[in-house]
C-alpha cells in the first residue's frame, strides 16, 4: 500500500516525464520550422527565444545536445547551430506537423494552369499542365503520373481505314481515356470488314480488365471465326503493345532546372546525379506508387535508399487520386528542407483536380 507522499513523488515524476518530452518536442518544432525558414543553422539563443518554453539558452542548449546525440539535430560547424536530420524531419511530420488550409491564391493558379486542357479533354496537356504549376508554385519538381489502367474496364475498339493498307486501331476504355495504335497490313481490307471485326472483338472483351486481356487474349479471341481473321492474329501477337496503357509516357515531370538551383542541391556533381535519376521515369512512378498507397492521405517519404538517402536527401510528397478503378498520384520532389506544411495542402488539393478532369471528359 502506497503512502501519501510515495502517490505524490509518483505524480511528480509522471509530471517531470511529461514535461521533458513537451519540451523536446517544442524544441524539434522550433528547429525545424525556423530552419526551414532561413536555410540557417539554429542556435539555442534562437531556440530559446522562439519556443516560448521560458528557458534559458543554457538549458535550452543542454536539450539540443541530447538530440544531437540521439541523432535528430546535427552541428555542421563547431562554432554553429543545428539543423534538422532526416530522424527529425521524420518525426515532425509524423508528430508536430500542423495541418494548414492552401491558399485561395494558389488554388486559382493551380485552376488557371489547367483551364485550357479541361476545355479541350485533353489528358496529356492536363497532366502537362498540372506539373509545371506544382513545380512553379514550389520551385521544385512537379510529378503527376497519370493513371495505371492496368485494372482499368476495355469498352471497345473501332478500326478505322488511313488509306492505303494502314489502319488505325482505336481502343477506349469505360473511364473514357483512348489508345491508338496505327498498323499497317499487307493487303487492303474493306471498310465493312473492318467494322466487322471491330464489333466482334469489341462483343468479345468489352467489360474485362485490361489485365484480363493481356493475360487470356487467347482466351477470348482465340476461336474467332468471323471479320478478317489475319487481322486478329496480328492483334493477338501484338497484344501486350496494342493493350498497353502503361510506359513512362504517363510519367509527367517539370521543374528539374529549379530544384538544380535549390541552394540544399549543392555542388556539381549532386546536380549530375540528381539529372541523372529523372532520366528514368519508372523509377519514378515507382516511388511515387509505393509512396501513395501508404496512406489514403499525403504521403511523405524523407531520405531513403539510393539517391533519395545522398547528400543532401530528397523528400516526396505525393497523394493518390483515382478514376473509375485506375489509379495514379500527384507530388512534389525536392531537398529535406522544404515547407512540408505548405506542400501538403498543395499536393492534397492538386490530388483532386485529375478525378475532376476524368469527370467532366
Amino acid at each position: 500500500m502506497f503512502s501519501h507522499e510515495n502517490s505524490f513523488n509518483r505524480f511528480e515524476f509522471v509530471r517531470m516525464v511529461i514535461n521533458k518530452k513537451e519540451r523536446r518536442q517544442r524544441i524539434i518544432e522550433t528547429v525545424v520550422t525556423t530552419y526551414m525558414e532561413t536555410g540557417e543553422p539554429v542556435s539555442s539563443a534562437v531556440v530559446a527565444g522562439e519556443c516560448g518554453l521560458g528557458l534559458k539558452p543554457a538549458s535550452i542548449r543542454s536539450i539540443m545536445k541530447e538530440l544531437e546525440d540521439e541523432g535528430y539535430l546535427a552541428q555542421p560547424h563547431t562554432s554553429a547551430g543545428r539543423v534538422p536530420t532526416v530522424k527529425c524531419y521524420r518525426f515532425y511530420v509524423r508528430y508536430l506537423m500542423p495541418e494548414i488550409d492552401l491558399r485561395s491564391t494558389d488554388m486559382l493558379v493551380v485552376r488557371r494552369a489547367i483551364e485550357e486542357s479541361l476545355r479541350e479533354h485533353d489528358i496529356d496537356l492536363f497532366m502537362h499542365h498540372l506539373a509545371s504549376v506544382l513545380s512553379e508554385l514550389t520551385d521544385l519538381i512537379g510529378v503527376v503520373l497519370s493513371p495505371n489502367f492496368e485494372q482499368g474496364i476495355f469498352d471497345r475498339i473501332e478500326i478505322v481505314n488511313l488509306g492505303g493498307s494502314s489502319v488505325l486501331l482505336v481502343l477506349s476504355l469505360k473511364s473514357g481515356v483512348v489508345n491508338t495504335i496505327r498498323i499497317t497490313l499487307d493487303r487492303v481490307i474493306p471498310r465493312w470488314t473492318l467494322e466487322e471485326t471491330a464489333r466482334i472483338i469489341t462483343e468479345r472483351l468489352h467489360g474485362l480488365s485490361v489485365t484480363e486481356i493481356r493475360n487470356s487474349i487467347d482466351r477470348y479471341l482465340g476461336d474467332v471465326h468471323g471479320g478478317d481473321l489475319t487481322l486478329v492474329e496480328i492483334i493477338l501477337g501484338k497484344s501486350d503493345r496494342i493493350f498497353n496503357f502503361s510506359d513512362d509516357r504517363n510519367v509527367h515531370i517539370a521543374g528539374l532546372s529549379r530544384v538544380l538551383s535549390h541552394p540544399d542541391i549543392g555542388p556539381y556533381d549532386r546536380s549530375i546525379k540528381l539529372a541523372d535519376m529523372f532520366e528514368h521515369k519508372n523509377e519514378i512512378a515507382e516511388a511515387f506508387r509505393l509512396a501513395s498507397l501508404d496512406t489514403g492521405d499525403v504521403a511523405i517519404h524523407i531520405g531513403g535508399r539510393g539517391p533519395w538517402g545522398s547528400v543532401p536527401p530528397l523528400s516526396l510528397i505525393a497523394a493518390m487520386y483515382t478514376s473509375g478503378t485506375a489509379s495514379g498520384a500527384v507530388g512534389i520532389i525536392g531537398p529535406a528542407r522544404v515547407h512540408y506544411p505548405k506542400l501538403t495542402a498543395l499536393v492534397k488539393y492538386a490530388a483532386t483536380l485529375p478525378s475532376h478532369f476524368f469527370s467532366t471528359s
